[in-house]
């Protein structure tokens, strides 16, 4: 008797253990997927102020300007340090189109195969 309710109990540690872990991660996903959303919105400004700034130190008036040259090159380090090193994060939120594409090809590969074995030739309605 003591041994099914000393189950029972580790039955209802093991639910409650497991409910907490999927409730964790669940939170940690979301948390995640909000992270690579806001990383990813970082990176396209940092994109956009790139170019403004390149536009600015093209014009006649600011062209050679020694501190508009280092903000450019600052500008286009801090760019490539967040694509370095968070790139893999910024990635999660995109879909996955080229597996999807490989896969269809490999589809409609299967499909066109089929159809030339069915294909023996031009057939005649005489029978």
């Amino acid at each position: 008797m003591t041994l099914k309710i000393w189950l029972a109990l580790a039955l209802i540690l093991s639910l409650i253990i497991n409910g907490v872990l999927i409730w964790f991660s669940r939170e940690q996903s979301r948390s995640l997927s909000y992270v690579s959303q806001n990383l990813g919105d970082l990176v396209e400004m940092l994109a956009a102020y790139r170019e403004h700034l390149r536009k600015v130190y093209s014009l006649e008036m600011f062209y050679g300007d020694e501190t508009i040259k280092m903000l450019m090159e600052h500008t286009n380090a801090v760019v490539v340090i967040i694509q370095e090193e968070y790139g893999d994060v910024t990635a999660i939120t995109e879909p996955l189109d080229v597996i999807i594409e490989e896969e269809e090809n490999e589809e409609t590969e299967k499909i066109e195969q089929k159809q030339d074995v069915f294909y023996g030739g031009t057939r005649t309605s005489n029978s």
